[in-house]
């Protein structure tokens, strides 16, 4: 280089132009067709978009991507908002985006789709996930707009066909930003109301913007997230929104969901009716069978002529009796037999058959036995006891050893 010529590093030129590009570029709108999209881990966006002549690096931070209404997609054609920004390690510039907004209806139908399928890849719209509706409901929250002909529709079906249904109101926006996180709220305060055995969501007819809160993510899976089976009545038969897939239960419109939710009085009385007339018929059915029995037993020798099952009776009872006076003859013969028996022990062991062998017992005046010749002093009298009789005694003197 000649000397005299001053130059400036790299990181100086790049910090000039970023001086100069973020200054210039601080706050811009910007459309184009989105292509290398990721969604990173961190929730921040990465992404370019182009035209036909050139293309702009993207970047959209966590804190500012959880505002968008919809899915970005590679091909969807937005309109961003946002700063131009020099990245000066690579010495390249991007557009911080702190808005995105779907350009067109073609772009809405494609973030639409994008979202179906996503959700439906993780199983939101499985059927065997889908709760089912109560029967009979007594008590149904309800989330819409006061003042939209959806909520009028709906109270005056109910009013006609149920009046036994208690509806609760949950006003919420429908259209607009917001609405699906206003709508979100309303479910969960009723999720928390006591007795509410089903909620219907909804609104009338509209344009796909007019209709795209129930097309939101999170929208969609507080649906899934609610316990209690969830109706989605959103625009007309021919409308067809995420919330509407996901709901347990899809009704064309805001008047079918009120038709749906509760059977008519009419309904109630006729099914009443039906069932009066199955018991009436199970009853006669019951009555008949009992009454072919009894025809068929009163067929029977025996019911025709009681007086024969009375004498086999007492002809059974004869042979009872007679039998058990035999076994009882047969038990007192034994008994008898074993006392013989204990009677000839029991002799065997008895004084009185020692005396019978010629033995003597001798007592005293007072009844004592005699054991040794002490218990008596000479000249006592005591009485001999003998097998055959006893006789009295007057002891002379004592004889041998007295121990």
């Amino acid at each position: 280089m000649s000397q005299g010529r001053s130059a400036l590093s790299v990181s100086e030129i790049t910090a000039q132009i970023k001086g100069q590009i973020e200054s210039q570029f601080s706050r811009v709108w910007v459309q184009g067709e989105i292509s290398n999209f990721k969604h990173h881990s961190s929730g921040h966006m990465y992404f370019t978009v182009k035209d036909a002549g050139a293309e702009l690096r993207c970047v959209m931070f966590r804190g500012f991507n959880q505002s968008i209404h919809f899915k970005p997609e590679d091909g969807m054609d937005v309109f961003l908002q946002g700063k131009v920004t020099v990245y000066e390690p690579r010495g390249q510039y991007q557009l911080m985006v702190q808005l995105m907004e779907p350009a067109g209806i073609g772009t809405l139908f494609l973030a639409f789709e994008a979202l179906k399928k996503q959700l439906q890849s993780e199983g939101l719209f499985d059927p065997s996930l889908k709760k089912p509706i109560p029967p009979l409901p007594k008590k149904v929250g309800i989330v819409t707009s006061r003042t939209g002909a959806a909520f009028q529709d709906m109270t005056n079906v109910l009013g006609r066909r149920a009046p036994y249904v208690e509806v609760v109101l949950r006003p919420a926006l429908v259209q607009g930003d917001g609405a699906a996180a206003d709508i979100i709220s309303g479910i969960q305060e009723l999720m928390n109301t006591p007795d509410i055995d089903t909620i219907i969501i909804g609104r009338g007819g509209g344009s796909l913007e007019d209709l795209w809160a129930f097309n939101e993510e999170q929208l969609a899976r507080a649906i899934h997230a609610c316990h209690i089976p969830i109706i989605s009545a959103v625009g007309h038969e021919t409308d067809v929104t995420i919330s509407d897939m996901v709901a347990d239960l899809r009704v064309p419109t805001p008047s079918a969901a009120a038709e749906m939710v509760a059977p008519s009085v009419e309904d109630l009385h006729g099914q009443i009716n039906h069932f009066m007339i199955q018991l009436d018929r199970s009853i006669k059915t019951q009555l008949h069978r009992i009454w072919q029995k009894v025809d068929h037993l009163s067929d029977r020798h025996a019911l025709q002529n009681p007086q024969q099952k009375l004498d086999r009776q007492n002809e059974k009872l004869s042979i009872l009796h007679h039998e058990l006076s035999m076994a009882m003859t047969h038990i007192i013969s034994l008994a008898k037999t074993k006392l013989k028996g204990f009677e000839k022990e029991l002799s065997v062991l008895s004084p009185f058959d020692i005396l019978h062998r010629g033995y003597s017992i001798g007592f005293t005046q007072d009844g004592r036995i005699i054991r040794k010749a002490d218990d008596v002093e000479d000249g006592d009298a005591f009485t001999l006891k003998t097998g055959k009789g006893e006789f009295e005694a007057e002891k002379k003197k004592s004889r041998g050893d007295e121990d």
